[in-house]
């Protein structure tokens, strides 16, 4: 029989051993979810998996497959994302294996000072992630309605449409910059992800950002997006609003 290892989803700061009613299930092939206590309310969300399948050398072969990546990586955000209730969450990375639960509690309380640090930095706090995307489309149709009787007024057309593409994503990435500010001043942290802006530039990706916000003003966070929504109308921006999210991205 394969041995077992303790896989670890998440820590979780709770007066009171944490609910797992309602929790979906975790990793493939795994069993027995459970919270540990190491000490002080903080509690590890684990779960049993086999070396066979968990191990060094199985993950060195799954690693390799991009669909078995995929299902376990979205097994281990559902498992994190149903304690986002929880007034602190630290959410760990995929594939933290521990070779017994007394190895978790070692480990948690080895590291209990940098991990109340960072608990404490998004303690009642939760991540949305906000996306601007521009589409010159809209803009260049605008541009072309009409009817064209002569030469020069088609070369005038050429033009109106060349100068929306050459003056328009300067004007765009104008605008979200001043966006992610305005939308900014609704949370306690922000975090952009400027290296997916210049990767993605046939996306016409504008802004990437995650955004930290007090989980008590949510409602006026996500009121901030709408409002730029509206402000935006028209011009060819359009804003995706995602979350709340587990702090993922600002608990480095």
């Amino acid at each position: 029989m394969s041995a077992t290892l303790s896989y670890v989803f998440c820590l979780v700061r709770s007066a009171r051993r944490p609910a797992l009613r309602g929790t979906t299930e975790g990793m493939p092939g795994g069993r027995d979810l459970r919270a540990v206590e190491s000490s002080g309310g903080l509690w590890a969300i684990v779960e049993s998996v086999s070396e066979s399948a968990y191990g060094e050398a199985a993950l060195a072969r799954g690693l390799q497959n991009l669909d078995w990546v995929a299902a376990r990586a979205v097994a281990h955000e559902r498992v994190i994302e149903s304690f986002l209730s929880a007034s602190a969450l630290l959410p760990m990375q995929l594939f933290t294996l521990f070779t017994s639960d007394e190895r978790v509690v070692e480990y948690v309380r080895a590291e209990r000072a940098r991990i109340v640090r960072i608990l404490k930095r998004v303690e009642n706090k939760v991540e949305f992630g906000v996306r601007l995307t521009w589409n010159a489309t809209a803009l260049q149709e605008r541009a072309s309605k009409g009817s064209v009787r002569t030469g020069t007024e088609f070369l005038a057309r050429k033009r109106d449409i060349l100068d929306v593409n050459r003056t328009g994503v300067a004007a765009a990435r104008k605008a979200a910059d001043r966006a992610y500010k305005d939308i900014g001043r609704q949370a306690l942290g922000s975090h952009r992800r400027t290296s997916l802006e210049r990767a993605a530039p046939g996306s016409r990706l504008l802004l990437d950002a995650a955004f930290l916000v007090a989980t008590s003003k949510s409602g006026a966070f996500k009121a901030a997006v709408r409002q730029q929504t509206r402000e935006l109308r028209g011009t060819g921006i359009s804003i995706v609003l995602s979350g709340p999210w587990p702090a993922y991205n600002f608990i480095q």
